[in-house]
């Protein structure tokens, strides 16, 4: 058995695998853009302080765009305001993420808002302009700055015609005077080609995925290390271990593989049970790796994986 000092460090080492997120440019660039904006939007007066700016987030699944956002939000919590009187508290939140309800209607569109924002969900009865009036007020009361709407291709598969989903998105920036990210894979840039006014509204920002193993994936390997912070180091992004060729053949570049092989990974290898061992990568723990990504991906053949990788599902 591990003495206490082991244990904890063991425990530490379980938190930091089980909270892997690691920062990459594409994603520091996003987070920096909505900083300026809204660093941009508190020295508006006047006539200036309306028509926030807004951004689209597009890239294939499994790129870190979903995570990317969450990680936003958790950065930029909120906090209680308090009344003068003592009367009231409201909850406020400057940073809301959200996805768009499936099947997507604009009523159900009003009643996620208020949901994200903390208010119990509301009868299915309720009228259309009931439920718009509670998300505009929520919104404006609980000082949402920056609203991320993620997984906008369920409006593509909706019956709402796309040019009125999109006019509802507009009057919610517009009424509630907020940022808007429109997070989604690249079909949804026909919703931003309706017009030129959406074309212009929502300008993209494109994350995608690792195609190569080269210098930039070898970088982000040897950051997830640093995050991980192993008593030994590991050599993850070193191309002399071949770790970086086979993380990249297992992932196909793609975020959403990676991090939950490397948990996987870990978790084989005890560190969530107290017995784990310091990770040596030795034929034996390359097979440990390959069960790990048994065990996320399950027996889905290579093949179809890439047919599917191909139409940027």
């Amino acid at each position: 058995m591990k003495n206490i000092v082991e244990q904890k460090e063991t425990q530490s080492l379980a938190y930091r695998v089980a909270n892997l997120h690691v920062r990459f440019p594409k994603i520091e660039q996003v987070w920096y853009v909505l900083d300026s904006i809204r660093t941009q939007n508190k020295f508006k007066q006047g006539t200036t302080q309306y028509g926030k700016r807004h951004i689209s987030v597009i890239g294939p699944s499994g790129v870190g765009k979903s995570q990317a956002l969450l990680k936003y939000e958790e950065l930029n919590m909120g906090y209680t305001e308090v009344s003068p009187d003592n009367s009231k508290e409201v909850d406020i939140k400057p940073v809301v993420y959200m996805e768009l309800p499936d099947p997507f209607t604009i009523k159900e569109l009003y009643q996620q808002i208020s949901y994200a924002l903390g208010f119990p969900e509301m009868p299915r009865r309720i009228s259309i302009g009931d439920a718009q009036r509670q998300a505009f007020h929520l919104l404006m009361e609980q000082k949402v700055e920056v609203l991320i709407l993620d997984e906008m291709d369920y409006i593509l598969t909706s019956n709402v015609p796309h040019k009125a989903a999109m006019n509802a998105l507009k009057k919610i920036a517009n009424k509630a005077n907020i940022t808007l990210v429109l997070a989604g894979t690249p079909e949804v840039e026909t919703l931003l080609k309706i017009n030129f006014q959406n074309y212009r509204r929502y300008p993209k920002l494109y994350i995608n995925r690792f195609e190569r193993c080269d210098e930039e994936w070898c970088r982000l390997l040897s950051r997830i290390e640093e995050s991980l912070a192993p008593e030994k180091p590991i050599g993850l992004g070193d191309p002399a271990t071949k770790l970086p060729q086979i993380l990249h053949t297992m992932s196909s570049g793609l975020m959403g593989i990676l991090t939950p092989v490397l948990q996987e990974m870990y978790s084989l290898l005890g560190v969530f049970d107290g017995e784990y061992a310091d990770v040596t990568f030795t034929s034996e723990t390359i097979e440990v790796l390959r069960r790990a990504y048994q065990n996320i991906n399950g027996d889905l053949p290579i093949e179809e994986f890439k047919t599917m990788l191909a139409k940027g599902y």
